[in-house]
């Protein structure tokens, strides 16, 4: 058995300004620090053996800040980065919904069917990620590890882990940033879903931010 903790990366500027960042290396926010912290003292008592994570900023830096109570490899894959959106990579959201209505409304309402502008598909997402899961667990078993990605990759990483087809991605909501989730595989090469858009943890972090 390998147990999978998966992790969305913290608030980023892109998730600050409302912009799809995408692939654009964008750094993290003062809140995304204080989601890290957080989410570090949650994760702290897990023994977790190994952190797989894509190369952008925002995920390198979560992982690293997690890490701080394991001092274990940090692995960089880039299946695990988000999503190519092409034409929209940088775009403010008000201004893609405008201008894509139609791609603007499948990525909200029907994801399965999703084709960024000159960018990935859903169902391009779904397999390179369902692949490095594979790996994952092919090369750490009976260990803990941790993975930090990106809103999209998580989807479509718990749409397969839920033994779903990328037509069922609508059935998963797009976690918060630095929400937890965890599962744990099988001897038959299925997954068992133990934990989902974990939250709770970053109360005092959102409580702290209302009240400025």
């Amino acid at each position: 058995m390998t147990k999978l903790i998966i992790v969305r990366h913290c608030q980023a500027e892109g998730n600050l300004k409302r912009f799809f960042q995408g692939r654009t290396d964008c750094d993290i926010t003062p809140k995304g620090r204080a989601q890290i912290g957080a989410t570090a003292e949650m994760l702290s008592a897990e023994p977790i053996d190994v952190f797989y994570t894509s190369s952008l900023i925002r995920a390198q830096k979560s992982a690293r800040g997690i890490n701080v109570y394991h001092d274990v490899p940090i692995i960089t894959d880039d299946r695990l980065i988000e999503i190519d959106p092409g034409k929209w990579e940088g775009q403010y959201l008000e201004d893609i919904a405008r201008e894509y209505p139609k791609e603007f409304s499948d990525w909200n309402n029907d994801p399965a069917v999703f084709q960024a502008p000159e960018g990935e598909s859903m169902s391009d997402v779904y397999n390179r990620v369902s692949a490095a899961v594979n790996d994952i667990v092919r090369d750490n078993p009976g260990k803990t590890v941790c993975i930090v990605s990106h809103g999209c990759t998580i989807k479509t990483m718990m749409c397969y882990l839920h033994g779903w087809q990328v037509r069922d991605i609508g059935g998963i909501p797009l976690g918060t940033n630095m929400s937890v989730n965890v599962a744990e595989s099988d001897d038959r090469g299925g997954f068992k879903l133990i934990m989902e858009n974990y939250c709770d943890h970053l109360a005092l972090v959102n409580n702290a931010e209302e009240k400025q």
